[in-house]
């Protein structure tokens, strides 16, 4: 019930009692003359007490007696005051008994020196409007005539009955059943003693009260409320449930159970009192949604309390308040209880608890929604102890607790043992076992002394959550240190990337933030001295190398921003800025700056550095933008610039040195500045473009005066190779390596080449020579190049395709204009599909192969032809002496040899040969010579012939089938036609030893009369069947300058000579010998 209805309750009750005293008294002033007649006047006593009620009143008997020892005595049976409408009853005794004082009633005082009420029943009744059945009473405060003192009172077997219908349409019933009272004054000195129990009836449960005490009444003058009264309670078993929906007109509780026992004792006022009590609850319960996210449920919940008030201070003490095994302590205190804004203090402590069992204690419904996300999200375990929780301020303060001025009213001082947090993000390791103090002070909410591991890594953290009740997003702090392990690194940096990170050994990361969530800024310092670490050839840092990153980080709700950070590694310090946008197509911006780096030092910790060697100094400024995820949209601008770097690029290679330039990137590409380096003693210049950095594009252009191929490792049999005056355009990327053109001059010969190198192992290299002159002798030294530290390897060890445009070269001492070929080259194999070049005058077209051998000759197949070559030429090629052949040559072969001079082509060639000579002269021929004298053509013919040493013999055509066998020529139908004569060859001629061995024929075309006569031998003419010459012949043997020439008999020859020469001199059927001998013919 509220206050003021049990004000009226108590009220109307005394006044009930006073309007009885009152009927008793007038009863006793009536007794001398009719107590004997008091039923007589039952209609006259009801009338009035019904009409100071306002209520029908009857009683079954009433009586009095008068003594002067006893004093005066009523009693009463069946006594019922009905309800106004008389529906039922109100107030029913079965018996009632009055003792009164005789005296005070002559001083218009009525002292009840003992009342009794026997079965005594007060139905009380609310409807559902909220109206009590005796609201009419409690309004109207009864003025006696008389002052009314009680004494004694006994009440047995009473009852009191509650039915409430203010609740829903379920009515509560409460009532004391069972109410035995017992009030009588002290012994000595004033008040009164009292003793009650009842037993407590809720529906279909119950339980029982049980209090006594004394009690001492305001002194006279003085308020009610001066009364002193000391007093002991006892409640067991009273159902909490049947009293929620009271507590909802209050707090908006959903749900309330447990059993309640209560033992209290009181001394003092109303206004100063000392209280102590013990409130256990059993199998609690409460639903409290607005606060609590879950039903709260205990198997037992007591609480020892301490409450005490003076006049104008409430103050209770919790000594102990135990939720299963949690204990808790606390105080509560109202100051200037009659301000209307009292001072209000509370505090509490506990003893430790876990996380999880208390996790529905936790107030979610009055903790801003911000802490509350942090903790649901992140706070995962461990065992917290309230130290202290305080509550202090006026109470418009704590009413407005979240504005700015309130900000001291709560404060709150725990500590964490076990702690389990989780960042909750990219798979992040746990920060466990955390160990530190946690305090909330003027809306600030500190961490302090906190330590624990994150993963595996120990850290201390120290932070702060500043006015996280203001309107403004709340200000976090905070101040860690740890020593990260290597899994908590790869975390730090990126798993996905970094799994193959290696990382051992001590470091300390030091972090500091601060700032609301939505732009925390972290200033970041990791001091790695002690760590090594490594990540594939991209970086190896050994323990014990001085080395710090330095970075200060803002994280918003849509960045994480680096505004500035700095890699030192021994002094080689590189650094810059970056984001990263959380969406986007390029989430991640980089800005990368050095003034300094030098070279020699970072390469000491690179691998994928350190093979080079390299010397000097960088300066680097560089900005990028795009996905992590995706390389290729990663544009980058700035540049990079190079101080006297130098490197080794390749064991074999000469050391690269006094490289400057600069390296401009834009637009995703890169261009260079005008490069200068040396390789060696070779000075190179040269640009370099790159359309796009990630694939195709890399475009340079490079020149140099002199370039000595040993300095880049490529050395040849016959000492030094030097290219003058080289210029090259090449461009790479794709799927192969391009050289646009690259000139140079070799001793006399320069080089025009183009090429195309596929990326792929075993792809042959396609090479374009076009060239204005190229000696042979040149070209073989390039070809017999090999890099002289990788096992003799040779640049042309991959197959080519070969295509060649020469203006004019020289190749085994021939010279050669308007060369054409296509070949192919592979495993030392050169593969001539197709060549024509202009060679002696005539045109020359060929095909065929040449294997090159490092430890054996180079061997050559060729089928070839030659047409209109002049043979003067020829005759000087191959070097036969002072012979002089003029003419138009024709050549058709097959032929292999090896070797690499001419001597050697001469010396091991073998095939076969198809020749042709058209309108020369033969001069200085030896043997020729000879055979004319033996037949001393120039007395035997009437047109005289040239002389053989001077002017030579004239020729219309030669044709012959010859044969080639190392260095031997072998001669099968040698035939020569001239004006005056047939001459047919028939033998060899050995081109080494430069000796003639065969048989010649002569067919003279014109037949004189006295040849007969002439001839020095018989039988060595041979003549047709008139009588005609036809051939002479004469065997030739010896050196080419002196042979020996003589004439032979025919009959001498071979059938297979004898036939060579009818078929090549187109012979007569019958030959017959100047002897008369028919050899051929019938």
């Amino acid at each position: 019930m509220k206050k003021n209805t049990r004000k009226k309750l108590l009220t109307g009750i005394a006044a009930l009692l006073v309007v009885l005293v009152i009927l008793f008294a007038g009863a006793w002033l009536l007794a001398s003359r009719q107590l004997s007649e008091l039923d007589n006047h039952k209609e006259t006593i009801m009338k009035i007490m019904s009409g100071a009620l306002d209520r029908n009143v009857t009683y079954e008997s009433g009586k009095a007696s008068l003594s002067v020892s006893h004093g005066l005595s009523i009693d009463f049976t069946h006594l019922t005051v009905w309800e106004k409408d008389g529906s039922s009853e109100l107030f029913e005794i079965d018996s009632a008994y009055f003792r009164v004082d005789f005296l005070p009633l002559l001083m218009k005082r009525v002292v009840l020196r003992k009342t009794l009420l026997k079965n005594p029943r007060l139905f009380l009744r609310r409807s559902p409007d909220g109206i009590l059945n005796i609201a009419d009473l409690l309004e109207h405060e009864a003025k006696p005539e008389m002052s009314l003192g009680l004494k004694k009172i006994v009440v047995e077997n009473g009852k009191l009955t509650f039915i409430d219908h203010a609740h829903g349409a379920k009515r509560l019933e409460s009532s004391l059943a069972d109410v035995q009272c017992s009030i009588e004054p002290r012994r000595f000195g004033r008040g009164s003693r009292f003793k009650i129990s009842a037993v407590i009836h809720e529906n279909e449960s119950s339980g029982k009260i049980q209090t006594a005490g004394t009690f001492l009444p305001a002194a006279s003058g003085k308020p009610l409320m001066e009364s002193r009264l000391e007093a002991s309670l006892r409640l067991t078993g009273v159902d909490m449930r049947h009293y929620l929906p009271y507590l909802r007109d209050c707090v908006p509780i959903s749900g309330l159970a447990g059993r309640l026992n209560w033992e209290a004792t009181l001394a003092g006022t109303f206004s100063r009192f000392d209280a102590q009590g013990k409130i256990t609850v059993k199998g609690a319960m409460l639903e409290y949604p607005d606060v609590f996210e879950k039903r709260l449920q205990s198997e037992v919940v007591q609480i020892d309390y301490h409450l005490m008030r003076d006049a104008a201070q409430l103050q209770l003490e919790i000594d102990r308040m135990m939720i299963d095994r949690v204990s808790l302590a606390g105080r509560f205190s109202i100051k200037d209880m009659g301000d209307d804004d009292p001072w209000l203090s509370a505090s509490a402590s506990s003893s430790s608890f876990s996380l999880a069992e208390m996790h529905s204690y936790i107030p979610w419904g009055i903790i801003p929604s911000s802490v509350g996300d942090f903790i649901r999200e992140h706070v995962k375990g461990g065992d917290f102890t309230l130290t202290e929780g305080k509550l202090a301020g006026r109470l418009s303060q704590i009413a407005g607790m979240m504005e700015e001025e309130n900000a001291g009213v709560l404060t709150v001082l725990a500590h964490v043992r076990k702690g389990v947090f989780s960042v909750g993000a990219g798979g992040a390791p746990d920060f466990t076992n955390i160990d530190g103090t946690l305090e909330m002070k003027n809306r600030q909410f500190a961490l302090s002394g906190m330590k624990g591991n994150f993963g595996a890594t120990p850290f201390r953290l120290d932070g702060f959550i500043s006015d996280f009740a203001l309107p403004g997003p709340a200000v976090y702090t905070a101040k860690m240190t740890m020593e990260p392990a290597r899994d908590e690194v790869v975390w730090i940096l990126g798993k996905e990337k970094f799994s193959e990170l290696t990382f051992e050994g001590a470091s300390a990361l030091l972090l500091s933030g601060k700032g609301p969530a939505e732009k925390f800024q972290i200033d970041a310092s990791w001091r790695l001295t002690g760590a090594a670490y490594g990540y594939g050839e991209a970086i190896e840092k050994p323990a014990g190398r001085q080395n710090l990153l330095a970075a200060v980080l803002l994280l918003s709700e849509d960045e994480l921003k680096v505004s500035s950070f700095e890699y030192d590694l021994e002094g080689q310090k590189i650094g810059g800025s970056a984001s990263y946008l959380f969406s986007g197509k390029t989430p991640v911006s980089v800005n990368l700056s050095s003034d300094h780096l030098n070279l020699r030092k970072a390469a000491s910790f690179f691998p994928g550095l350190k093979k080079f060697k390299p010397a000097g100094a960088c300066r680097i400024r560089l900005s990028g933008r795009g996905d992590p995820d995706d390389p290729v949209s990663f544009l980058w601008r700035g540049s990079v610039s190079f101080d006297n770097v130098s490197f080794q690029p390749a064991d074999e290679v000469e050391r690269v040195r006094s490289l400057t330039g600069v390296a401009t990137f834009k637009d995703g590409g890169m261009e260079t500045s005008r490069l200068r380096a040396k390789i060696g003693a070779s000075a190179v210049r040269g640009r370099c473009t790159m359309r796009n950095l990630h694939g195709a594009g890399l475009s340079c252009r490079l020149d140099s005066s002199l370039v000595r191929l040993e300095d880049i490792g490529l050395h040849g049999p016959d000492g030094s190779v030097a290219l003058r005056e080289v210029k090259t355009r090449f461009t790479a990327g794709g799927d192969h390596f391009r050289i646009q053109r690259l000139s140079f001059a070799l001793e006399k010969s320069v080089f025009v080449l183009s090429a195309q190198v596929p990326y792929q192992d075993g792809a042959p290299v396609s090479l374009n020579l076009n060239s204005p002159y190229i000696h042979f002798d040149d070209a073989r030294r390039l070809l017999d190049l090999k890099y002289a530290e990788s096992g003799g390897a040779s640049p042309a060890s991959r197959s080519l395709d070969l295509t060649l445009h020469v203006d004019n070269g020289v190749i085994n001492g021939l010279e050669f204009s308007r060369l054409n070929a296509g070949m192919k080259y592979s495993n030392q194999t050169l593969e001539v599909e197709s060549l024509e070049a202009g060679v002696m005058g005539g045109s020359f077209k060929g095909r065929g192969k040449v294997e090159f051998h490092s430890d054996s000759p180079d061997q050559y197949r060729l089928n070839f032809s030659l047409e209109q070559a002049a043979i003067e030429q020829c005759i000087e090629y191959f070097d036969v002496g002072d012979r002089i052949v003029t003419g138009k040559l024709s050549l058709n072969g097959n032929v292999t040899a090896e070797g690499a001079t001419i001597d050697d082509f001469i010396r091991t060639a073998t095939g076969s040969v198809e020749l042709q000579a058209q309108q020369g002269v033969i001069k200085k021929f030896s043997a020729l010579a000879k055979i004319f004298s033996l037949l001393n053509v120039s007395q035997l013919f009437k047109l005289k012939l040239p002389d053989m040493t001077t002017q030579g013999m004239p020729y219309t055509a030669i044709t012959s089938s010859l044969t080639l066998d190392k260095g031997v020529v072998g001669i099968q139908d040698l035939f020569l036609s001239g004006d005056a004569m047939q001459i047919s060859i028939v033998g060899k001629t050995d081109l080494i030893e430069k000796k003639l061995d065969g048989i010649v024929g002569v067919h003279p075309l014109k037949t004189l009369d006295l040849i007969a006569a002439r001839i020095p031998i018989a039988g060595w003419v041979l003549t047709d069947d008139k009588g005609n010459l036809v051939t002479v012949h004469f065997e030739v043997k010896g050196d080419w300058d002196n042979p020996e020439v003589k004439p032979i008999p025919v009959k001498s020859l071979s059938s297979g000579t004898m036939n060579i020469f009818r078929r090549v001199f187109q012979l007569p059927e019958k030959l017959i010998t100047d002897t008369g001998d028919v050899l051929l013919g019938r």
